[in-house]
């Protein structure tokens, strides 16, 4: 494989076009201009499905990314087929292949609660398409938080993280949990002299972030690795997604009739779920019911509480339909237990229909005819935006020793 060589400066530099090789930390590359051919490009040891985008053969730093529809910049075959946005990360971040072990490895570990029970995955599986498949999350000593734990696949494209918005980047979402009294209970210095203890962990985030005899772990460098690890779970190469590159045989007929219902002025999903994320920046209004008295609706004030003014009162992130399939049940709240109720509640018009008295409802929710036909395509058309391709392998132990998450923790 040939690569442009790239000068800045100092140390020649492989690069591989295309993509997200522009977002590469400008500290490390500068611009990915003016690069000529020459030599073979050496590969990192980067996940299988992602691709190495640069390559500093003199450091041994290099970054891999998830290969994405229309990243190799070819034209699209189609007007659905559109490239991926650039995913979110703050200056600096990187996914390099040490970064992305390390991360993968913490993800897994309970050594990250305060008690030692409590792991990244027991909330979001990949079992359960990086959920836990329960209205709202159980964390340490059974305590309940009151809020649905959010997929990670694709959460790498959220332009903020959590359903009200309150984490900037996945690094600042990595923190919260960890901290929170109800979630993980962990003291971050705590955690970071035990990390320090541990050789293996000590090793590898030296490793990954350049440091000396434990030098590097810290609790940034904890999250920045968790997030590193992140950005691999990609939902990419869906059925749609084959479809829209020019595949017709990747959709059966009930899902290009729900994907031409769900692109329709009657329904407007699109409209919020826009290709190719399925998702939006913004914050929306729905009347979601109460979990537990659906003729109420639900009190939580969600992006209220973060950016307060009427607007955002009980809104709450668009988020992404991609493997939508696998992460029941549904709304912040889990209130809707299947695809079924769901869209039977937007059919009737959201918290509206259901004579709740909201005056900030979203103006794109409203009543529409649906019937059991529709329904039925529709639901064929959502399912055809599943692809775990990308599933990154569980480890089979952490440098702990700690036992693994199997799925949720007991209720």
């Amino acid at each position: 494989m040939r690569a442009a060589k790239c000068g800045f400066g100092g140390p020649d530099r492989l690069c591989v076009g295309g993509g997200s090789a522009g977002l590469v930390t400008s500290v490390l590359l500068g611009l990915l201009g003016g690069c000529g051919l020459s030599g073979d490009m050496a590969q990192l040891n980067c996940p299988p499905g992602l691709r190495t985008i640069w390559h500093d053969p003199r450091s041994g730093i290099g970054e891999c990314e998830v290969i994405t529809p229309l990243s190799d910049g070819r034209t699209p075959r189609s007007g659905l087929e559109q490239a991926f946005p650039a995913m979110n990360r703050p200056s600096g971040a990187l996914t390099t292949p040490e970064r992305i072990e390390l991360g993968r490895l913490l993800y897994f570990d309970p050594i990250l609660s305060g008690d030692n029970s409590v792991s990244c995955a027991h909330c979001h599986h990949p079992a359960n398409g990086f959920t836990d498949n329960r209205p709202v999350a159980t964390g340490i000593r059974k305590q309940q938080g009151g809020r649905s734990a959010p997929t990670i696949w694709n959460a790498a494209w959220n332009n903020e993280q959590f359903w009200d918005g309150r984490a900037r980047t996945l690094e600042d979402q990595a923190k919260g949990p960890i901290q929170n009294p109800i979630e993980m209970d962990e003291d971050p210095v705590r955690l970071v002299a035990e990390l320090k203890a541990i050789p293996e962990y000590s090793r590898r985030f030296d490793e990954a972030f350049k440091g000396t005899s434990g030098s590097a772990v810290s609790f940034d460098n904890i999250a920045s690795a968790i997030a590193a690890f992140e950005r691999t779970i990609a939902s990419v190469s869906s059925p749609f997604d084959r479809y829209a590159a020019g595949d017709r045989s990747a959709m059966n007929e009930s899902a290009v009739r729900g994907l031409n219902l769900f692109r329709s002025v009657s329904t407007r999903c699109f409209e919020c779920h826009e290709i190719p994320t399925f998702a939006m920046k913004e914050y929306k209004v729905l009347g979601v019911p109460s979990l537990f008295d659906p003729t109420k609706v639900d009190e939580d004030r969600g992006r209220a509480m973060i950016m307060p003014g009427t607007a955002y009162e009980r809104a709450f992130r668009v988020p992404t339909l991609r493997n939508v399939a696998k992460t029941a049940p549904y709304m912040h709240n889990g209130s809707l237990k299947t695809l079924d109720e769901v869209l039977e509640f937007y059919a009737k018009g959201g918290g509206l229909g259901r004579g709740f008295k909201l005056d900030n409802v979203d103006d794109k929710i409203r009543k529409f005819d649906l019937s059991d036909e529709e329904k039925t395509d529709l639901k064929s058309f959502l399912e055809a935006l599943t692809d775990e391709s990308l599933l990154p392998e569980m480890p089979k132990a952490v440098p702990s020793g700690l036992p693994l998450a199997t799925g949720p923790l007991p209720q």
